[in-house]
């Protein structure tokens, strides 16, 4: 399942609207998989928590997401890049980010139809959204 960066900060700041959604889904799902985390996802969540939360937030969010054994980094080359940018030129009628393009890419690459976020875009992607 990917996982994106709206659900990740649900998780972290308890004062968002979404956190009593996020948390328990994200501790049930990691009993049974593993989430997919792209560097562009990470990025964006790092920037978002800092401006936000502050410094010692982010930090200790990037640490606890580099050691989770519930979450799998996944690094872009070349290939992931060309793709995201495909699409990301293709639906410029949409109101995907670059980051929305990259996950989609990440899911259509590895065949991951699931996607743990509350961004509507990703339904508009055709992915199933987690949590419903």
């Amino acid at each position: 399942m990917i996982i994106d960066a709206s659900s990740l900060y649900a998780v972290v700041d308890r004062r968002d609207p979404n956190h009593m959604l996020a948390t328990p889904f994200l501790r049930s799902f990691a009993r049974q998989g593993v989430f997919l985390l792209s560097n562009h996802v990470f990025d964006e969540i790092m920037t978002l928590v800092k401006m936000r939360l502050g410094v010692s937030a982010a930090l200790q969010l990037g640490m606890r997401l580099r050691n989770s054994r519930h979450i799998e980094m996944v690094i872009f080359g070349q290939r992931e890049e060309m793709a995201t940018w495909h699409l990301f030129s293709r639906y410029m009628d949409k109101g995907w980010s670059y980051t929305d393009c990259a996950s989609l890419a990440l899911a259509r690459q590895l065949g991951v139809q699931q996607a743990f976020t509350f961004d509507h875009h990703f339904s508009q992607m055709g992915l199933l959204v987690y949590p419903q």
